[in-house]
């Protein structure tokens, strides 16, 4: 592949682990003539390839039921609605998976195939994003509208098919175009959700005489069934999985809206300018973009604050996502920047305008030596009143950088940060979430979550969930936030939401209060209806919640700007003093 999609477009990568139904359930077609697969044993073919205009009839409904452990977990639809004006045979799914005590996650999509049965172009939606593809000669080319992948696409010159996540009705037009040209068939397969090419391959290992019913094994673990050249039965025994082709498949009354985009434009009182910037990095480090709010109505030079985002997966904004959540940092930098306080924000790696890189806890502290350091050389900039704010995790790099850079950072605002070791956050995180499930699976649940954890913990191995975030969890759980804490001499605000599910608002808070208690000049502000992003919580919290359009506290914005504006003026009264204390001594030492 060429290029790079970013993580929210790879959360739709593919999902080969297609499985059917734990009997062989015949599905009756529309026209059973016009849809059995003829065979010739004389040359070895075992199903013959078909038009894309004969597998269906127009408006046809195929629905599977997916199941894992006997129980069901979601559903997948898919309809052929005929050719469109532009002579184009057009395909549409819908898939919905169910989690216990969540809202169903749902999906759909289309594809639009020429008479050869070529893909031409086609997308993938949820409430999470959206990918488009389209044919370009021998390349398919998928967007998210921020990147796009490139992908091979040559099917006169290699075996290819084409499959979206959990798009059964995909799995079944891939044998109805492609055929089974042998008993060892295999072919390249697409992945239409992000994810890379997968070399496929199986084995016939049972075919009835008559050609209704052929049984495969595939490279993937997968045994299929085809009856009459139609998907009746996948299982994969490893994972349990299993989807049952229904016999008299509905069209679901369910939509699906595209994701909202998310926009930051200046307010139409703002008081500062906006310079972009670039930060100095070295040779094989990537790109990263950011942008400097300098107040208009403050005569330089000019405390500022250095943004420091959560997870590592936002902009500048605070936009994150799948699915996109306005986090609302940038109603804090806004605001700063108003009260005459310049501000540095920078997109993360991956995001934004910054360029993809290794996504590892230290080298989102690399990021933000970076960012401080082209924060220091700007002209406008006093160095000696720069204040680090750190969101979430964000907090926990301002703590290591405060620590190391003890000349150049002057205060440190925590904004919802873990207070213990991350280990002990994310177990309890875990065992949060298992309270949440139906209590006959808790225990089940509970156990596969502590053997994940103790596996990923002392090395023995990478879970596959947790296989994107491995590096990064593995190099923060050395961290100890409150001894780092204890061991500042600047300067330290924390503040906590009372309604946080991600931070614990008494363990979490109150370890960064007693480190901060031992060493002084420690501000603690509690807010006990407001939630991990600040915004207002009359409720109870959670990742569904992070999508309701909400605005960050206000009183909370007020409390940070003016702690913000002590600190920096007590430091630039400290400056004074110091340069009064050297301009003494030194007339001291000339006097003598």
């Amino acid at each position: 592949m060429q290029g790079s999609l970013p993580p929210r477009s790879r959360r739709m990568s593919l999902v080969l682990s297609l499985a059917l139904g734990s009997a062989c359930i015949p599905v009756p077609p529309a026209d059973p003539a016009s849809t059995r697969v003829p065979r010739d044993d004389g040359d070895g073919i075992v199903m013959r390839p078909r038009a894309p205009g004969s597998i269906y009839a127009v408006g046809e409904i195929r629905g599977f039921e997916l199941r894992q452990s006997g129980q069901r977990i979601g559903g997948s639809w898919g309809r052929y609605l005929g050719k469109d004006a532009a002579g184009l045979h057009q395909f549409e799914t819908r898939i919905e998976l169910t989690f216990p005590g969540r809202a169903p996650a749902r999906s759909d999509g289309a594809l639009w195939l020429d008479d050869r049965g070529q893909l031409v172009r086609g997308f993938e939606r949820s409430s999470a994003s959206e990918l488009q593809f389209r044919r370009d000669g021998d390349r398919l080319l998928i967007t998210d509208g921020e990147r796009e992948d490139e992908v091979t696409y040559a099917p006169q010159r290699q075996a290819t098919a084409f499959m979206a996540h959990s798009a059964i009705l995909h799995a079944e037009l891939m044998f109805a175009l492609r055929g089974l040209p042998s008993r060892e068939p295999s072919w390249r397969l697409l992945s239409l959700s992000g994810g890379a090419p997968v070399e496929w391959s199986a084995r016939v290992v049972e075919s009835a005489d008559d050609g209704n019913l052929v049984e495969l094994q595939t490279s993937l673990g997968e045994t299929i069934t085809l009856v009459d050249g139609r998907i009746a039965r996948i299982e994969v025994e490893a994972t349990e999985l299993e989807i049952v082709a229904e016999a008299t498949p509905a069209w679901p009354s369910w939509t699906v809206e595209a994701p909202r985009t998310l926009t930051w434009s200046k307010p139409v009182d703002a008081r500062f300018e906006v310079r972009p910037l670039e930060l100095p990095g070295k040779p094989d480090e990537p790109l990263l973009a950011g942008e400097l709010l300098l107040p208009t109505e403050r005569a330089a030079p000019l405390p500022a604050v250095l943004m420091l985002s959560a997870t590592g997966q936002e902009d500048r904004y605070g936009f994150a996502g799948p699915p996109p959540v306005d986090l609302g940092s940038h109603e804090l930098g806004d605001a700063l920047a108003q009260a005459g306080i310049a501000v540095l924000r920078f997109d993360d790696r991956g995001r934004g305008q910054s360029e993809p890189g290794p996504r590892g806890f230290l080298a989102q502290v690399d990021d933000a030596r970076r960012a401080l350091g082209t924060l220091l050389v700007q002209p406008e900039i006093d160095p000696d009143r720069v204040v680090v704010v750190g969101h979430g995790e964000g907090g926990l790099r301002a703590l290591v950088l405060a620590s190391e850079r003890a000349d150049d950072v002057h205060a440190v605002a925590l904004l919802a940060t873990p207070g213990r070791p991350y280990e002990q956050v994310l177990r309890a995180q875990a065992a949060a979430r298992v309270e949440q499930l139906p209590p006959d699976v808790r225990e089940q649940v509970r156990q596969q979550q502590r053997t994940m954890l103790d596996d990923l913990v002392s090395g023995r191995a990478v879970p596959e969930e947790l296989a994107p975030q491995a590096q990064w969890l593995r190099e923060v759980f050395a961290v100890d936030p409150a001894g780092l804490l204890a061991r500042l001499r600047v300067p330290v605000l924390v503040a906590q939401g009372g309604k946080d599910f991600e931070v614990d608002p008494v363990a979490d808070a109150g370890a960064l209060e007693r480190a901060g208690k031992r060493r002084g000049k420690l501000s603690v502000r509690r807010y006990p209806e407001l939630d991990h992003l600040f915004k207002p919580e009359p409720g109870l919290s959670s990742p569904e919640r992070y999508l309701i359009e909400r605005r960050v506290d206000t009183t909370f914005i007020t409390d940070v700007i003016a702690w913000v504006d002590r600190v920096t003026r007590t430091g630039e009264r400290g400056r004074k003093a110091q340069a009064a204390g050297r301009t003494a001594r030194s007339s001291d030492g000339a006097s003598k």
